[in-house]
């Protein structure tokens, strides 16, 4: 027997269910004619209903509708008046939600009703309801959590799914592909739904372990908006395209397809789209992205979001701080009015002060960012030799070979990728970095050299800048060892040692001496740009604080060898304290 208290709680979850069913039962309020009385009578109305998700339909800051989907059915007017001379009048009526609209068309008894929420098209709703013709492409895309790491493999990351959790909003084709990673790899995955696509997004920023599929656009709309989530470029599925709907006794779909095939809908489509997602996103959206292959422009549209919007960020800051100075001067000019001119002064000088201050921090931080931006950039020419390196193996027919040098090289790659983001890392992930590019390195110029990376205790916690003594190791290998020719093999050392408050980080190669390597480059034309990239990050870096990184280059005599030598002297800790 139920106690009463148990009896209350059932009736307030029946009664809850009950208004929402009444609520998305509700009809459509207005009237939305057949396409067979407004071409008999040259006039009409129909209904469109809608619900609120940027960049497809929503209402601007001055309380206006606009998006994709708002333009194209709008432009649809035009088209009637041009070809029929039908004026044509939508009344658009918001719907509440995503399954609101769905289920208002559905039960809909009037020809003249369309809903509008980039419905994609599946074989299930197809049984339920009409579709227009696609107006774009439908992308879904795996994101994660920011701290996960970039999985290589679709087996890699169902291996970690148990371990997870999924987002996702109920009765979307984002529901369906989380419940098919649940189905194939681990039914016991828990599912949590919330009411909107960036609802979604912001709980996955704030679960480590949270996963779920996102629309392409929606994801690109989201990074510009400062969600931070991660897209994985494994596992993205894709369907005909997104669509309006109509009731199943509609007979609107004839003449709206017949829209959508016109030279004017195609005309429009574009510019339509691009203005509300970009150009650049337009085009992505419109490619075809490979799960295998991961269309390099959207890795580098998705860094060009993320540094606008840091430094976005940094503006505003410094917007709301002027503006908070502007009304501290307010307050204490209010107060002078009323005080000595003694008062007054002394008043005036504190803010000169706070205001100098103020500048050094900001010009401290856009160093800083600066900084970011100069170590995001990898020299390509590793890049494209690796590649080549990958096609010498496959045409050799050498497949361990292949899978070998494949599987570090994405290592090294997802470690430049994770480590470009970051102001600074430990030395135990810079010789970790290192040891992968040497060993790549070492694959393709076999028996011409050998190296070793030696920490001395105590030295893995130090901070450096990523990448930085990459840019020594690669000089010593290109302009030092491997310009020894055949005469005798190559030998590169890498040693960090922390001493007091300074990381000497220390290169040598029994090379080819610099000044020679620079009179043979200069007789083959080559110029050599690593040196000056190197020098600018140093300068970048010097130029945000008191604290400063130094640079040498020798040659030193070893049992009769003389050695080219590289060092830097990195202060610790690395930075000030720096408030954003």
């Amino acid at each position: 027997m139920r106690s009463p208290g148990s009896v209350k709680r059932l009736s307030v979850v029946v009664l809850l269910m009950s208004l929402i069913s009444i609520a998305v039962a509700q009809p459509v309020s207005s009237r939305g004619d057949s396409w067979e009385e407004v071409f008999r009578n040259k006039k009409g109305t129909v209904v469109a209903l809608w619900d609120d998700i940027e960049p497809f339909i929503y209402k601007n800051k001055e309380g206006i509708l606009e998006g994709v989907e708002y333009e194209i059915m709008e432009s649809m007017k035009s088209y009637l008046q041009l070809k029929y001379g039908i004026e044509l009048t939508i009344q658009w009526e918001p719907a509440g939600n995503f399954d609101s609209i769905y289920y208002k068309v559905k039960n809909s008894k009037q020809a003249g009703v369309f809903g509008w929420s980039y419905f994609s098209i599946t074989p299930a709703r197809q049984k339920e309801v009409q579709f227009t013709m696609p107006y774009m492409p439908d992308l879904n895309v795996l994101v994660t959590n920011n701290l996960e790491p970039m999985y290589a493999s679709s087996q890699e990351f169902t291996g970690k799914i148990k371990e997870m959790r999924a987002y996702a909003m109920a009765n979307t084709t984002m529901t369906e592909d989380v419940l098919s990673l649940k189905k194939n790899f681990y039914p016991g995955l828990p599912v949590i739904y919330k009411e909107e696509d960036y609802e979604v997004m912001r709980h996955i920023a704030t679960d480590n372990k949270g996963f779920g599929y996102i629309p392409l656009s929606v994801y690109i709309v989201a990074l510009q908006k400062g969600i931070k989530v991660k897209r994985q470029h494994v596992l993205s599925s894709r369907r005909q395209g997104f669509a309006a709907v109509m009731p199943m006794q509609s007979d609107w779909k004839a003449v709206m397809d017949e829209y959508f095939s016109s030279d004017l809908f195609r005309m429009r489509v574009g510019p339509i789209i691009a203005k509300h997602l970009g150009s650049e996103v337009k085009d992505l959206v419109f490619g075809n992205v490979q799960e295998s292959a991961p269309a390099l422009d959207l890795v580098s549209l998705e860094k060009e979001i993320v540094t606008k919007r840091l430094m976005d960020t940094a503006i505003e800051v410094q917007k709301h701080r002027s503006f908070r100075n502007i009304m501290l001067v307010l307050f204490f000019f209010v107060i002078i009015l009323s005080l000595l001119l003694y008062n007054r002064f002394q008043t005036k000088q504190k803010l000169n002060r706070q205001l100098s201050a103020k500048n050094d921090q900001i010009e401290q931080m856009n160093q800083l960012l600066k900084l970011k931006i100069l170590q995001a950039r990898m020299n390509p020419h590793f890049l494209f030799n690796s590649l080549n390196s990958i096609q010498y193996f496959v045409t050799g027919d050498d497949k361990k070979a292949t899978l070998q040098y494949m599987g570090r090289f994405s290592v090294f790659l997802r470690k430049v990728i994770n480590f470009g983001d970051e102001l600074f890392i430990n030395v135990k992930e810079e010789a970790e970095l290192l040891t992968e590019y040497l060993w790549l390195e070492q694959c393709r110029f076999q028996d011409k050299f050998d190296y070793e990376i030696k920490v001395a205790p105590g030295t893995n916690a130090a901070s450096t800048l990523p990448l930085l003594t990459l840019s020594l190791v690669e000089e010593a290998l290109y302009r030092g060892v491997l310009n020894n020719g055949n005469e005798h093999k190559g030998k590169l050392t890498v040693e960090f040692v922390n001493k007091q408050d300074t990381l000497v980080v220390t290169v040598t190669d029994n090379g080819m001496t610099r000044n020679e390597a620079g009179k043979l480059e200069k007789r083959k034309g080559m110029l050599n740009g690593d040196d000056t990239m190197l020098q600018r990050r140093i300068e970048q870096f010097n130029a945000q604080g008191k604290r400063k990184i130094t640079s040498n280059k020798g040659i030193e005599e070893e049992n009769g060898s003389s050695l080219n030598t590289a060092t830097l002297e990195i202060p610790q800790p690395l930075f000030e304290q720096v408030r954003f």
